[in-house]
């Protein structure tokens, strides 16, 4: 080997162990928890996709310490990832899921007071794109953010933000908390100089007419269902960059709880931090594209959901150097469950699962970090994973058994997969 090879290698292994150091840091002497009151700078959603999609991929190919470790096999280890635990975090509560019962899983940060109480006072409109809603203020004063569910697929929205945010909460997360609602559409009413823009592009008086073209053709049996979020307490600073916490185990970890539930929908602005007065929470948010939804489509998912990037440049050049004959692999094997379940089936691959945009944190997973979600994961029962289900309250038994039936397949075949069988059964019990 020539000197000079031996020269770039001995500078690429400086690189390598100093990589960790690399990266500003504004953690507290507890290695993920943000003690202070972070400064959030918002991304237009626009310009967050164009960075993470096209100029972060370049960026990473100049952080030569990162690269230089993955070319030597020596990932970079998660820094409060020790003796295979990870503590209580701006993520995270180290609760342990086996202590949970199937009514505290049901709840999840919820309590049966939260719900909100009619009537209900339209302060801000949510009318544009494809799930519709509003912010409301009940009859004791609390802020809630209320979902409608699309049209054409009643419960689909609503169940899987549920489901999703009760199961997160099982494994740690912090998560709002989410409930199913129904109510009458007397029961609301529209707060003074509320305004919704229009077709147009400009904001017109939200007036009855407009609210009653949002509810006629959700109702059912008089009464609309809906899913609502109570706005959480503290100062809301914005959403986390999911890159500043890429080093946090639990945070890169989240892709593998995200493929259970193929909640694609990863990006910054799902994330929310908040200050309450003595350091900063970090929360996740709205999980309308997991399960079988897609709040982007505003019904079922389709086939590849999970399974490629939307703006996904591998598998474009793939089918170029082809000449059109790559074809990604996608989940065919059926097509939506219902018009309340979508598109979810038990097949899963968490090796290659993939949210609709990239994620630098789940990009920086080793397999310490997906082996300890999946310990986790095998520490939820059946019947926890039943009462995050029934939260949903679905009209039919058939999908609340069938979600049941094929969540517990995947967590299965994830755990198999990270796990020995032995340590898998192990950790069960």
């Amino acid at each position: 080997m020539s000197a000079a090879a031996r020269a770039v290698i001995a500078w690429c292994l400086v690189l390598a162990v100093s990589g960790c150091a690399g990266w500003p840091r504004s953690f507290s002497a507890r290695p993920c928890c943000v003690d202070t009151k972070l400064r959030v700078r918002r991304q237009p959603i626009a310009w967050h996709l164009f960075d993470v999609t096209v100029l972060e991929p370049i960026e990473q190919v100049f952080h030569l310490g990162r690269i230089s470790r993955k070319l030597l096999g020596v990932p970079i280890r998660a820094l409060n990832l020790r003796d295979g635990g990870v503590g209580d975090s701006a993520f995270f509560i180290n609760r342990d899921p086996v202590q949970l019962t199937s009514e505290d899983v049901r709840w999840g940060p919820s309590r049966p007071d939260d719900l909100p109480v009619a009537p209900l006072t339209i302060t801000k409109p949510k009318v544009e794109g494809k799930t519709a809603g509003f912010f409301v203020t009940d009859a004791k004063g609390r802020r809630y953010l209320v979902k409608l569910d699309p049209v054409d697929s009643p419960e689909l929205l609503s169940g899987a933000e549920v489901v999703t945010s009760k199961l997160l909460y099982a494994l740690g997360y912090h998560v709002p908390s989410y409930e199913v609602v129904s109510f009458d559409p007397a029961q609301l009413r529209i707060g003074d100089g509320v305004q919704a823009r229009g077709a147009d592009g400009e904001m017109h008086p939200f007036d009855a007419k407009r609210l009653t073209a949002l509810m006629t053709p959700r109702l059912r049996s008089g009464r609309v269902r809906a899913v609502a979020s109570r706005i959480l307490d503290g100062e809301i600073l914005g959403p986390a960059r999911f890159k500043r916490f890429r080093d946090c185990a639990e945070v890169r970890a989240l892709r593998v709880a995200y493929a259970w539930l193929n909640n694609i929908d990863a990006k910054d602005h799902n994330s929310l931090l908040v200050w309450d007065g003595t350091k900063t929470v970090g929360y996740l948010i709205d999980f309308g594209t997991s399960l079988g939804a897609d709040a982007g489509l505003g019904g079922p998912k389709q086939s590849c959901a999970g399974w490629t990037y939307v703006v996904d440049f591998k598998e474009a050049s793939l089918e170029l150097l082809t000449l059109g004959r790559h074809r990604p692999v996608c989940d065919a094997a059926h097509g939506a469950v219902s018009p309340s379940v979508g598109f979810f089936s038990e097949h899963v691959d968490p090796d290659h699962w993939k949210p609709y945009v990239p994620n630098r944190a789940f990009t920086a997973m080793t397999d310490a970090d997906a082996e300890w979600m999946a310990q986790r994961m095998a520490r939820l029962s059946r019947e926890q994973i039943a009462a995050a289900v029934s939260a949903a309250q679905y009209s039919r038994p058939e999908d609340a058994a069938y979600l049941v039936e094929t969540l517990d397949a995947r967590r299965t075949a994830i755990v198999q997969h990270y796990l020995d069988d032995e340590v898998a059964e192990a950790r069960a019990r």
